[in-house]
């Protein structure tokens, strides 16, 4: 296994420190390792994220060069029509949740 030396600041020499001595791990390499893991996994969550947003703003430009948007006199009618969805979803929401 290949090693590594690593500059920790004070912070984060106790922070392994804790992991070890009142936490689920044995050793620094442990706490560096599971540290590493979720990093990797966060980072595999976020691309996943952007490619969704990036595809949700595809489809919202493709619907609006199909003439499909909806235009708003001022901020406040978009707000009105935001807040109707809203209404209209947690009451959505509720009859779900009272039939199931």
């Amino acid at each position: 296994m290949p090693t590594r030396n690593v500059n920790l600041t004070d912070h984060f020499d106790r922070f392994i420190e804790t992991g070890i001595t009142s936490g689920p791990f044995s050793n620094a390499p442990e706490v560096v390792r599971e540290g590493l893991r979720l990093l990797e996994q966060r980072e595999q969550e976020d691309k996943v994220k952007l490619e969704w947003l990036r595809a949700a703003a595809r489809e919202g430009f493709d619907s609006i060069d199909r003439g499909e948007g909806t235009e708003f006199e001022s901020v406040e009618n978009l707000e009105a029509y935001i807040h109707q969805i809203g209404e209209e979803v947690s009451a959505e929401i509720a009859a779900e949740r009272a039939g199931a």
